[in-house]
């Protein structure tokens, strides 16, 4: 089965895993969905993460390649966050693209393993990375939402950037954040409803980093799905001029100048 790489065929909330019903666990729809994950994570060693909703199963569950081992994640939870650096990441369902995010370096998550099991477990590292990168794809949230993208072929790895120029390129990043960050303020107070939605998301992320203590709120699923909408929506207008700031950046690289023969 191939990977989905129709971003906007992603871009919607997964429904849960329901296993758990009266009689007891109902395994073989959780069975089969995970059977094709592996499959496809065995089938393509450059992968280190698969979704369902990248295989077109609207549900949530990922399997991800630790080493020589896939593990499980169905309905997962990032529970906690720290750490927070800039760095290049690359998505499955983006071939020839690289994205220069911020992501946790430390989370604590929960969710149920292969057998139906429930965990609790701290990730560290490019693990952490990918655990986000995948729940946020099951919140209908690309990389492309809120990283900078690139193109390797056309532009260079930013990986083999120098020191400095990857600097230039997180300050660029920071800027694109900014931009966007204003035009979806702007989006929010033309749509109230809406605002008070991304309220109640902003005191969630609170919750998740230790910054708010939980008193009863919570934050609902269309809440969650309208906000990374209005994140989408607001992008569009400061895409272009970021993209052409990343290209000058990468054009630096030295593999890029050496497939131009410099």
């Amino acid at each position: 089965m191939e990977i989905i790489t129709d971003l906007n065929q992603l871009q919607k909330p997964a429904e849960p895993l329901q296993f758990r019903t009266e009689k007891g666990v109902d395994k073989e729809e959780g069975e089969a969905i995970i059977k094709q994950l592996k499959d496809c994570l065995e089938g393509n060693n450059a992968i280190v993460s698969v979704a369902a909703p990248q295989l077109g199963i609207n549900k949530r569950v990922f399997c991800m390649r630790f080493q020589n081992a896939v593990k499980t994640f169905i309905n997962p939870i990032i529970t906690k966050k720290a750490k927070y650096s800039i760095q290049p990441e690359t998505f499955a369902s983006m071939p020839g693209k690289e994205i220069l995010i911020t992501r946790p370096e430390e989370i604590t998550v929960v969710y149920y393993t292969d057998e139906f099991k429930y965990e609790e477990n701290k990730l560290l590292g490019i693990a952490a990375r990918v655990f986000e990168q995948s729940c946020q794809l099951l919140d209908g949230v690309t990389p492309d939402h809120l990283g900078l993208v690139s193109d390797v072929e056309e532009d260079g790895t930013l990986w083999d950037l120098t020191e400095e120029d990857m600097a230039k390129a997180k300050d660029m990043y920071k800027l694109y954040i900014e931009a966007k960050l204003k035009g979806t303020q702007q989006f929010l107070n033309d749509n109230p409803d809406l605002k008070e939605e991304y309220k109640r998301l902003q005191f969630a992320e609170k919750v998740i980093n230790g910054d708010a203590a939980l008193i009863g709120k919570s934050m609902s699923t269309s809440g969650q799905a309208a906000a990374a909408l209005s994140l989408k929506k607001a992008d569009q207008a400061n895409r272009a001029y970021a993209r052409v700031q990343t290209i000058r950046i990468a054009n630096k690289s030295k593999k890029h100048r050496a497939r131009k023969g410099k």
